[in-house]
């Protein structure tokens, strides 16, 4: 005869079962939901000084609960950061972020236990979820902070403003970066080539600019930084001579624009034609010239550590001079000043489509279509020199030849933002325009440039 509790008994244990499996599978998802978190580390240093941000991003999926960031040297561990953005969570992430930036100083002088030698700096994320995924980055680093030497070897410097000069100098063996510091701009160092032995450290050289619109009372500073971010400061037995640059005012008239502004919008696709002469104008004139003025800049990154010319450069023969440079320019269109630029160079005209040569020994960075400039060459001397030929009508060389000083490498022409026929000329280093009124000297390339080189060991001077 049948049981008559067997079928509810056989019910109850059903639902203990479904409920123990509900639970089990609840625990499981808020066990593994959201997986592991990532770890980014920006900028990730080899050595640390006195003082260095560090940035971390974490994503993860479940939210992020936590960074932790800790050194550990001679068996201590050293507590660096710490923030904590969320609890744990079963089953959601609550208020948890899915994405954290976290910046935090992790230099000697916001960790005084930090002493210098080798140290191993740690970054935990973890995440919101109930098992606190978490992912770890470390780095083994050397903690420094003594600041490398340096020093200058010229006995005095004479630099106008818009002109260039050569500093000599020694740094110490642990600089990873030096240079001349002036009106801004930041002008690499290099090892001087054979130069005389000066026991530890290196002799080195920079070539650098009082660039023409720094304070007129801008001074030059050697600077050398290690990898740790040390940096170290001297000054140069240097005199400056701040001047003032012509200023001049142009006529902009509609046919200008229409003949010498479209064209050049025409030429660039990049450029859209606003509809309106003023627009366009000062679109080319103003916004394209700071355009080009840094691709200026970012092309000198890529000058060869190697003296590439030698001797004084030349200049157009028979040349009359029709703008100089550093003048400046207002510019006026129905009446109005409507723009105000620098013109960073020497206008030379001569007749119409007369041959343009090279300065000085070199390698051509580019021969193309370059906006203002027209039909451009932009040739590389070496060590962050370079010259600049613009509105030409043609190329007799291109990107990569090697070119012979009086070489022949174009025609004048009117091309880009020019009125007439004529070269447009600049010399620049290390993309700041400087004036090609001193290295077209021979005198002036002798005192400045060979004979401190020569002071310092390098016997030749400057050559290709």
């Amino acid at each position: 005869m049948p049981s008559y509790d067997a079928a509810p008994s056989h019910r109850l244990r059903n639902i203990a079962v479904v409920v123990v499996v509900l639970i089990v599978a609840a625990a499981a998802y808020a066990l593994l939901r959201g997986g592991s978190p990532s770890l980014t580390v920006e900028n990730a240093p080899t050595a640390i000084g006195q003082s260095k941000m560090l940035t971390v991003e974490v994503r993860a999926p479940a939210g992020v609960a936590a960074v932790e960031a800790h050194y550990t040297q001679n068996g201590k561990t050293i507590p660096v950061a710490q923030r904590n953005f969320s609890l744990r969570h079963w089953f959601s992430s609550g208020s948890a972020p899915a994405i954290v930036r976290f910046s935090f100083q992790v230099g000697k002088n916001d960790v005084p236990e930090l002493s210098d030698g080798a140290a191993q700096l740690v970054v935990t994320a973890r995440a919101a979820n109930l098992r606190g995924s978490s992912v770890s980055w470390s780095r083994d680093l050397k903690v420094s902070t003594v600041p490398p030497r340096v020093y200058a070897l010229n006995s005095q410097i004479y630099i106008n403003q818009g002109g260039s000069a050569m500093a000599v100098y020694h740094v110490s063996d642990g600089a990873a970066e030096s240079g001349v510091e002036m009106g801004g701009v930041f002008f690499p160092g290099y090892p001087l080539p054979n130069a005389a032995p000066g026991g530890a450290g290196k002799t080195m050289f920079a070539l650098f600019a009082y660039p023409y619109n720094a304070a007129s009372d801008a001074q030059p500073v050697l600077t050398a930084r290690d990898a740790a971010g040390n940096q170290a400061t001297a000054s140069l037995p240097v005199k400056t001579f701040p001047r003032t640059f012509r200023s001049r005012t142009l006529e902009i008239s509609d046919d200008f624009i229409e003949r010498v502004v479209m064209p050049i919008i025409a030429n660039m696709p990049e450029l859209k034609d606003q509809h309106d002469p003023l627009k366009n104008f000062l679109m080319v004139n103003h916004d394209l010239r700071r355009t080009e003025t840094q691709q200026l800049v970012d092309i000198s990154k890529q000058s060869v550590d190697q003296f590439l010319w030698h001797g004084a450069f030349t200049a157009l023969s028979n040349a009359t001079v029709e703008a100089a440079f550093a003048d400046h320019r207002s510019y006026r269109y129905h009446g109005q000043i409507v723009d105000q630029e620098d013109h960073l160079g020497y206008d030379l005209a001569v007749v119409r489509h007369t041959p343009v040569k090279a300065a000085n020994a070199g390698r051509v960075v580019w021969a193309k279509y370059f906006g203002i400039y027209g039909n451009c060459i932009l040739i590389d001397h070496g060590y962050g020199l370079m010259s600049l030929y613009a509105h030409l009508n043609d190329f007799e060389v291109k990107a990569g030849d090697t070119v012979a000083q009086g070489q022949l490498i174009a025609h004048s022409d009117s091309t880009g933002l020019a009125g007439g026929d004529h070269l447009h000329f600049s010399m620049l280093l290390d993309g700041v325009q400087v004036n090609p009124l001193e290295w077209w000297d021979p005198h002036w390339i002798h005192d400045r440039i060979e004979a401190p080189m020569q002071n310092a060991g390098q016997g030749s001077g400057a050559r290709g």
